[in-house]
């Protein structure tokens, strides 16, 4: 069932607060069996979805919350600057969130691989379609057509490789780029150690990289969060909209 534009206001709020008490008051003003559903594939104009503002600000709670709500195509889903919730976790340091983030999407990786494939083959697409607009504008004078299309190859070929919750956007950055952008190292090094046990090595992060998540969470200064106007209620929201 489609939510109205009030109830939409009031799940992105809660999300975006992590306020599990008044997401559940809103999905029980809904009333219906598949309201957590509904809710979760919600977003705002710039196409940043409850899991986005959730993730953005390290509401890992609320986002265990959500988990029976988040489908693979939920996980993955990508604003309007083709940023995932990932790239917001990774972005602010969040790590204990990012991690999670990975786990849902593996799982779901696993359990759905039908869908899997279709949002590869999806990602696989625009991906050529981004970096071969990026060739055109920065061809040399001494490149010839071939050597374009061997660049164009090569990266495809890396890009069939990417694991299925390293996708890029809107300017070519995965979620690691943008931590590594960040300087939040412990997400870098989990992701890389992530990376690495998906090709059978077993990495082990140390306790700082571990411990992270404590740092992250006092850095409230430094967090942002995805663009965004202010929603319905805006005394509360206005302290939380930080901007992209």
């Amino acid at each position: 069932m489609p939510l109205t534009e009030t109830q939409v206001d009031d799940v992105l709020w809660a999300a975006r607060s992590g306020d599990v008490d008044a997401l559940k008051e809103v999905l029980a003003e809904i009333g219906s069996e598949d309201a957590l559903s509904a809710a979760v594939k919600c977003s705002n104009h710039m196409g940043n979805t409850p899991l986005h503002f959730a993730a953005a600000n390290g509401h890992l709670e609320l986002i265990k919350f959500l988990k029976p709500g988040l489908t693979l195509r939920v996980l993955l889903a990508q604003n309007d600057s083709g940023n995932t919730p990932l790239h917001w976790a990774a972005f602010n340091g969040y790590r204990d969130v990012a991690a999670a983030l990975v786990d849902f999407i593996e799982v779901g990786e696993r359990e759905d691989p039908e869908t899997a494939q279709h949002l590869r083959s999806d990602e696989d697409a625009r991906e050529h379609e981004r970096h071969k607009k990026m060739c055109a504008q920065i061809k040399g004078e001494d490149q010839t057509a071939e050597d374009v299309a061997a660049e164009q190859a090569h990266h495809d070929e890396q890009q069939s490789e990417r694991a299925i919750w390293d996708v890029r956007n809107n300017a070519g950055h995965g979620p690691m780029t943008e931590a590594q952008m960040a300087d939040r190292e412990a997400v870098v090094r989990m992701l890389l150690a992530r990376l690495a046990r998906a090709d059978g090595v077993d990495v082990k992060e140390t306790e700082d990289e571990v411990q992270a998540e404590s740092t992250a969470g006092e850095r409230n200064n430094e967090t942002a969060a995805p663009a965004d106007g202010p929603v319905t209620l805006s005394e509360k929201t206005s302290e939380l909209s930080i901007q992209e």
